[in-house]
């Protein structure tokens, strides 16, 4: 995979992260979109000193983005692509989020809104901005992480249920439109996943039950490997003991 460029989206967060370090272990140069460069500095040490353990970290770049804009995603794909001479091999969406329960008659068009927004057009405006590179190449690795409540009736999360039960859709649409392109697209579904910010209202038993972010990593790179290249349109379950 040393020859392979990736975009991670949610780079920084809990879980893109632990992706991000995944990829450059094995040699990929990974782009990360973040709102600020602070906040990238914040998470990876990107230190050229190739005395420092974190040198391998050299291969990691930022680029501002707001994941949400349509324009400032096209500019950064096409800046990542003119960077790589035209070339985009793998994309990770992460960006993510969720909202606070609200029975649908409750629901305000503002967080329906903020969670199609956050959850699902940012995971489109990348996967159809980079699919067009990756068109032109020939090859494609897309990964999307998707939600239990985007398969299952999740009552009093129907913002949430919707914008993530979006990007499986995409996942599988756009994998069948451009299976003879060698693009594919899966989705990974999550159990409850042990971060920082679910840890504040989980119970030690909770936790041991969560998937961990790196064993998440882990399957995200067996995913797009080339031993797996006849996997697309699957939805992955990593359920834990949900």
């Amino acid at each position: 995979m040393n020859d392979k460029v990736a975009i991670v989206t949610g780079g920084t967060g809990a879980l893109g992260r632990f992706i991000v370090n995944k990829f450059v272990d094995e040699g990929i140069k990974v782009y990360v979109p973040a709102r600020s460069t602070d906040e990238f500095n914040n998470v990876f040490d990107t230190s050229q000193d190739k005395e420092s353990e974190y040198f391998k970290l050299r291969k990691i770049y930022c680029k501002t983005c707001d994941a949400e804009s349509e324009t400032s995603v096209k500019e950064f794909v096409e800046n990542v692509a003119a960077l790589e001479k035209g070339k985009i091999d793998i994309l990770i969406n992460t960006v993510g989020g969720i909202s606070a329960a609200e029975n649908v008659t409750e629901l305000s068009t503002e967080i329906l809104d903020k969670m199609i927004n956050l959850n699902f057009k940012t995971a489109f405006y990348f996967t159809r901005e980079t699919a067009k590179v990756m068109s032109f190449n020939n090859y494609g690795r897309i990964v999307s992480i998707g939600a239990i409540a985007g398969t299952e009736i999740s009552p009093g999360r129907f913002a949430y249920s919707f914008s993530k039960a979006g990007v499986i859709s995409l996942m599988d649409t756009i994998s069948e439109e451009l299976k003879d392109k060698n693009i594919r697209c899966n989705t990974l579904i999550p159990g409850i996943i042990d971060t920082p910010a679910n840890r504040e209202w989980g119970s030690e038993e909770d936790i041991k039950n969560w998937v961990k972010p790196h064993e998440i990593s882990e399957v995200i790179y067996e995913i797009i490997s080339d031993k797996f290249s006849a996997l697309r349109s699957s939805r992955i379950k990593l359920y834990g003991s949900y």
